[in-house]
């Protein structure tokens, strides 16, 4: 009986390893060949493949498109650069608001913590109209202000607040605020440069006294997801002043990119292709890279085939 019980054990591992061997994930032996290593810009490149796997992706060694920050993420250091655009329209009052900021605002986004806080104008520093127009398409472009000076230090924040205002007995002027950003100007290399704050990062909240807009029925200040807008009653009674205030803001001297990402040439529902065509387009010196995996719900195993390219003006 024991020897009985032996052997159907020894059957059972036997059939165990054999499924675990018969479903177990395979690496792929794809080769990848090109009939030469020099090119001109503008030659069209056939990468030949030999051979089966279920993903192939490739990296041209192109900014943003090169193998070696496959797993590593773009990180450069940068100038913070602010910007918006700004409309001041159907009205009397030029003089309508006002870009500050603050290293002490505690945040609490009241009329009273607003008007505790130490703020400092900056809108000088910026472009605003120079005139009153009839709607926003009468806005410019601020220009870039860089805010790097501003921080205190890295671990002080600072909040941007518009400082809103319409006297009593005018017509009153609106004011409208959009693609408020802070962009990270990467100077060694401008075209990595990135937004490090956009619009919906600075959390801009109107802060205002309700009764001072009991005159203006529905037409309040507010802001939504892509714009700030100071209003009220064209023929206002009430002198009227509000706020629109950001989140604190960190200074962060460098802007991140994230890692490259690759380009798909096949996925496991795609047939077996034999060559993948590319183009560079600037002459220099490619590590062109080909990340070949087979993957099932067992595992993923993968290779990684190099071939460096030159390419000639």
């Amino acid at each position: 009986m024991k020897r009985i019980k032996f052997l159907l054990g020894s059957i059972a591992l036997i059939s165990l390893l054999s499924c675990e061997k018969e479903y177990d994930v395979k690496v792929p032996s794809v080769t990848v060949s090109v009939t030469k290593q020099n090119y001109k810009v503008g030659d069209t490149i056939n990468f030949k493949f030999d051979g089966d796997a279920d993903f192939i992706t490739f990296y041209s060694g192109n900014k943003l498109n090169d193998y070696q920050f496959a797993a590593n993420e773009r990180i450069y250091d940068a100038e913070m650069l602010l910007s918006f655009r700004f409309a001041k329209y159907s009205g009397v009052n030029s003089n309508v608001a006002q870009l500050k900021y603050s290293t002490n605002y505690n945040g609490a986004g009241t009329i009273a913590a607003i008007e505790s806080a130490t703020w400092t104008d900056i809108s000088s520093n910026f472009t605003f109209p120079t005139s009153i127009g009839t709607s926003t398409a009468d806005g410019v472009n601020s220009g870039n202000f860089n805010i790097n000076s501003l921080f205190v230090n890295d671990s002080t924040p600072i909040t941007f607040c518009w400082f809103f205002n319409t006297p009593a007995g005018v017509q009153r002027t609106q004011a409208y605020v959009e693609g408020f950003k802070i962009f990270g100007n990467v100077i060694s290399d401008q075209s990595l440069s990135g937004d490090i704050y956009t619009f919906g990062d600075m959390g801009f909240k109107v802060v205002y006294d309700a009764t001072q807009f009991t005159d203006s029925g529905t037409s309040l200040p507010n802001v939504n997801a892509t714009r700030i807008l100071w209003t009220g009653v064209f023929n206002n009674v009430i002198a009227k002043q509000g706020y629109a205030v950001s989140v604190p803001i960190f200074r962060k001297n460098s802007v991140n990119l994230g890692i490259d990402k690759p380009i798909v040439v096949k996925s496991v529902a795609d047939p077996e292709s034999s060559s993948y065509n590319y183009v560079y387009t600037q002459p220099g010196t490619y590590k062109a890279t080909f990340v070949i995996a087979n993957s099932s719900v067992y595992g993923r195993k993968e290779t990684v085939k190099q071939i460096d390219i030159t390419v000639e003006p």
